[in-house]
């Protein structure tokens, strides 16, 4: 049942529409439901990372010596910065097998992320050069990983 109407000041175009204060309420119900159920979340994920935490910082072992091991300490970091660098000691290694202008176009396109005719403005050559050149740079690398 509409009793009231209410001008619709939104629009471009004002006009004049029926308010439904059944579907008003019912719309604010709904509203007031996410906001309840936004708020209930909020505060159970709160609740589980305190406990990760509290769980993380715990010791290893049952023993009660503070200096232990606690599990934050076991747990592996999301970076091998030693692997990292042992990968990139490698890729060095292998880049020295290359011309200086192989090297440059290796860098460029597959280290850096260049296109090749990005790669070929940065360097000052034509894009035909890039490509050969990264083409015998691949098949350098190619033999050299798989010797």
């Amino acid at each position: 049942m509409r009793l009231l109407t209410i001008l619709d000041v939104s629009s471009e175009k004002s006009g004049v529409h029926d308010f439904d204060p059944e579907e008003a309420r019912a719309i604010a119900w709904f509203l007031t439901g996410l906001h309840h159920e936004a708020i209930r979340l909020t505060k159970k994920y709160r609740q589980l990372n305190e406990h990760e935490l509290l769980l993380l910082n715990g010791p290893t072992s049952q023993s009660t010596d503070p200096d232990k091991l606690t599990m934050i300490d076991v747990i592996p970091a999301a970076v091998d910065v030693p692997g990292e660098a042992e990968g990139m000691i490698f890729i060095q290694e292998a880049l020295l097998l290359l011309t200086p202008q192989e090297q440059r176009v290796v860098q460029a396109t597959i280290l850096d992320g260049f296109t090749e005719r990005e790669a070929a403005k940065e360097l000052g050559i034509s894009q035909p050069v890039v490509h050969r050149a990264k083409e015998r740079a691949l098949k350098k690398l190619r033999k050299y990983f798989l010797r």
